[in-house]
Formats: C-alpha cells, sequence, structure tokens
C-alpha cells in the first residue's frame, strides 16, 4: 500500500471515528436533555432551560472532537500544526480581550441557569433593576419593571440576585403609633386582623402561618414602631400585606388609635 493510501485510509478512519462520536454525544446529550425536561410541564421555561445548557453542552464537546481530528488529520498530511496552533492561539486571545464582556455574560449565564437562581415569572432585583422575570438566557435577563419598563440586564452585570417569589414570600409590616397608645392593645388587635383575614377564603389560602407580631422594633423621636410579619404563598405578599395593613387601620380607627407621620429627620 502507497504511502498516499495509508494516509487517506487513515484520514477517512479519522472521520469516520469523529462522525460515530457525533452521534454518540448527541444520542447521550439527547437523552440527559429528555430526561431533564420530562421533570417539568410542556412547554414550561424548565423545559427551555434544560434545552439551552444541553445545547451549549452538546456544542462544546462536539467542537472539541472536531478540532482535535482537524488537527490529527493535518498532521497526518505533514502540515506543520504548530504554528496554526500558535497563529490560533494569539488570535484566540486577541478576540478573547475584545469580546471578554460577551464571555464574561455567557458564563455567568450558564451558571444562572444551571443553578436555576431565578426562573420565568420570578420577582427579583439584579444589578440595581427589580422587576418580573420575562426571559433568561445565555447573554441577558430580561425583566418588567412595576412602571412598565423593560430591563435588559447583561448577566456578566449580576453579582446579587434577590429572588422575592422563590418557595415562599413574606410581608413586612411596620405600624408608627404614639408613645401614649396601648401597645399591648395594638398587637392583640393586629392578631385579630390577621386571623380574620388567614379565615377569609378569599385570603386564607395565600397565608402560609398566622402573624408574627415582633413587637416594638423601634424609637423614634416622636413615635415607636411595632413590626409584624406575614408568609405567603411566593408573589403574593404584597397584595396580603396591602390586605392586612387596611384591616388593621379600619380596627384601630374604631379604637380611636391614630398612626404617628414621620418626623423631618425620621
Amino acid at each position: 500500500m502507497s504511502s498516499w493510501a495509508y494516509v487517506l485510509v487513515r484520514v477517512v478512519g479519522i472521520t469516520v471515528v469523529s462522525i460515530a462520536i457525533t452521534f454518540v454525544i448527541r444520542y447521550l446529550v439527547g437523552r440527559v436533555e429528555h430526561r431533564m425536561a420530562a421533570r417539568f410541564a410542556a412547554g414550561s421555561s424548565g423545559q427551555k432551560r434544560a434545552h439551552t445548557l444541553m445545547g451549549l453542552l452538546r456544542a462544546v464537546v462536539l467542537a472539541i472532537v472536531w478540532i482535535t481530528a482537524a488537527v490529527m488529520i493535518l498532521q497526518l498530511l505533514d502540515v506543520p500544526v504548530a504554528p496554526l496552533l500558535a497563529t490560533a492561539g494569539i488570535g484566540g486571545i486577541a478576540i478573547g480581550f475584545g469580546a471578554q464582556s460577551l464571555v464574561r455574560d455567557v458564563v455567568s449565564g450558564f451558571f444562572i441557569l444551571l443553578e436555576n437562581q431565578y426562573d420565568v415569572g420570578d420577582t427579583i432585583e439584579v444589578a440595581n433593576v427589580a422587576g418580573i422575570v420575562e426571559g433568561v438566557g445565555l447573554r441577558t435577563t430580561v425583566l418588567r419593571g412595576a412602571d412598565g419598563s423593560r430591563h435588559v440586564v447583561s448577566n456578566g452585570e449580576i453579582r446579587i440576585s434577590s429572588n422575592q417569589t422563590r418557595i415562599f414570600s413574606r410581608s413586612v409590616l411596620i405600624l408608627p403609633l404614639p408613645y401614649d397608645v396601648d401597645v399591648d392593645r395594638v398587637i392583640a388587635i393586629a392578631s385579630e386582623a390577621g386571623a380574620d383575614l388567614r379565615s377569609d377564603p378569599a385570603w386564607g389560602p395565600d397565608m402560609l402561618g398566622d402573624i408574627e407580631v415582633l413587637g416594638v422594633d423601634a424609637f423614634g423621636a416622636a413615635r415607636m414602631d411595632v413590626k409584624l410579619t406575614v408568609e405567603t404563598r411566593p408573589g403574593r405578599q404584597w397584595a396580603v400585606g396591602r390586605e392586612l395593613r387596611r384591616r388593621i387601620k379600619l380596627r384601630l380607627d374604631r379604637e380611636d388609635i391614630s398612626f404617628v407621620a414621620p418626623g423631618p429627620t425620621e
């Protein structure tokens, strides 16, 4: 067998093996993706997250396989690989410097998706922007603010993410009261309002427990603050908090108890 025939057979062999590895990788990654997606409802963000992560993993592994195959084929053809690798390395460094923000965004997005830090529909605060998550991708996170603004945040800018609607939520209420008020009576009124709210079939399912009165939390120049908390279903803390404030206010009005407005230095 001539040398060229030998080289041709080796090249064909490397190509065939690379194609076989490609099919195996696609099959294995597809199986993993299917198992991950099966845990979520059809068309849900969980399925989209699984598809994105597995797609990225498949692309990276296949790129490694075919780059390795190309280098082996070039070596068989007596093409000097070292200068090409050196040139590619220099070019990669130049591109890396120019696209480091993009790379940082993609890497951060990968770990956000992998760790499931937040999902579509969650209310979060990231990079000094708060809102409801409308989309999570490898490069950006899209939020809809309370005023309707659409915020697009680069994932590389996210250092801390605060999720206000994961597992459970909590509403915190502050009652600013005058010093001459009967604190125990106010606490009793607030507890009664909380019990009444939880027994209401329209609001009870949103509450995960009774309100917790923490007591007098702070003293100001002209008032004292009584703090209360209540745990709710994810995302329902604001609605429950507003209704609880309304009911407490109505009960305090009947008792002729008024709140104290904050002073100029409070």
